[in-house]
């Protein structure tokens, strides 16, 4: 198990301060998509998390999916690590920085895609920025990297509009670098977090599988 790196960090957290908020998700979707592309071949998806965030900022936990990316041999379970640092530079602008660890279980062959990544975000108003990186993506070896904007805006007062632009690259994707858009409502009601958005990209290439089909997604979660 590769998490040599994030028991140290923990830790410092665990120590720094005492005072800790715990909370947890569970969240049903009818496709998981990471970046655009699904991670189910286009199925449903149970998810959860468990997070713990303290008043120094820091903050650390680990988050769990059903996954299917369409092989005979292939991962089922996909369980995330992470570990990060939020804060203020303006009563306006405000930042987050993430370490992820991203494990794969399920296959039978020994594959290991297992990889960490840095996560840095910049928040303003209703504006979020997103640049994701890691040097071993997938345990290829080679790089990849990922910019997202995201723009969420009440237009009810109990409905909101979330648009979505991001852009993979990399020499992981070298010649099959993409975007992603999506536009979508999201809401609350009787305790429960709900979603619903289109989204597309332009994958090259001809549609593999439910894996990189435009799609309408569907999110039902709750937070305890």
């Amino acid at each position: 198990m590769k998490l040599t790196w994030l028991a140290p960090a923990v830790l410092l957290a665990a120590s720094a301060v005492q005072a800790a908020e715990v909370s947890s998700t569970i969240t049903f979707t009818n496709d998981y998509r990471f970046h655009g592309v699904s991670q189910t071949s286009g199925d449903p998806a149970i998810q959860g998390s468990i997070d713990v965030g303290y008043d120094n900022g820091i903050y650390a936990g680990i988050w769990g999916s059903n996954v299917n990316f369409g092989d005979s041999d292939n991962a089922n379970l996909e369980v995330d690590y992470y570990v990060g640092y939020a804060g203020d530079l303006t009563k306006e602008i405000s930042y987050a920085a993430t370490l992820y660890y991203f494990q794969y279980h399920g296959y039978t062959d020994g594959t290991d895609i297992d990889f960490a990544e840095i996560d840095l975000q910049a928040f303003y108003k209703d504006l979020t920025v997103l640049y994701a990186y890691a040097d071993d993506y997938v345990n290829s070896g080679d790089n990849y990297h990922y910019l997202a904007a995201d723009y969420s805006t009440a237009i009810t007062a109990q409905v909101n509009i979330d648009l979505h632009a991001g852009y993979t690259f990399g020499d992981a994707y070298e010649d099959a670098e993409y975007t992603d858009y999506s536009i979508g409502l999201s809401g609350s009601a009787a305790g429960l977090d709900l979603s619903v958005a289109y989204l597309t990209n332009n994958v090259k290439g001809p549609k593999t599988d439910n894996l990189d089909d435009d799609t309408i997604l569907f999110t039902v979660s709750r937070s305890f």
